[in-house]
């Protein structure tokens, strides 16, 4: 009996539903352009590859690796990358970049006052070539390490 009543209600929907589906299909309605209509409303965001582009990783200038600095600062430099916003610069007394002396996301010259530096410590530090619009990618490049040393007092 429930099969019964179940395939009734069935065919009693299908007749009412189907003059309207053919009406709506006849007059330019119904779910072909429904798609159309929808990426209308909420178009398709456009590839710009320019954007996946990740900047080439800095060239280091000075101080040569190894180099002994003396005083408690020192000038770092390095060479410009093309397509890079700014800079990210570290200042570390170990070369895991673990014991930070200096920790600066966004140097925009190319160069890198660090101060505050002890004698008798070597230094490791290092560059990343930065590009702001990079969000939704990689933004910044490898890094580029060197190292310098502090002479001990006298």
């Amino acid at each position: 009996m429930k099969i019964l009543v179940s395939l009734l209600a069935f065919a009693f929907t299908l007749a009412l539903t189907s003059p309207s589906v053919a009406e709506e299909a006849a007059h330019g309605g119904g779910h072909g352009n429904l798609a159309e209509k929808m990426n209308a409303l909420f178009p398709q965001p456009q590839e710009q590859p320019a954007k996946h582009d990740v900047p080439a990783k800095p060239e280091l200038a000075s101080p040569a690796y190894f180099s002994e600095i003396k005083g408690d600062k020192a000038s770092l430099q390095w060479k410009a990358v093309a397509g890079a916003d700014e800079y990210h610069v570290q200042v570390a007394t170990d070369p895991n970049f673990k014991w930070l002396v200096a920790n600066d996301y966004h140097v925009k010259a190319t160069s890198f006052e660090a101060t505050g530096l002890e004698a008798g410590k070597h230094y490791f530090w290092r560059v990343a070539a930065v590009k702001t619009a990079n969000w939704d990618t990689f933004r910044k490049s490898f890094f580029a390490m060197s190292m310098f040393a502090t002479p001990a007092a006298k």
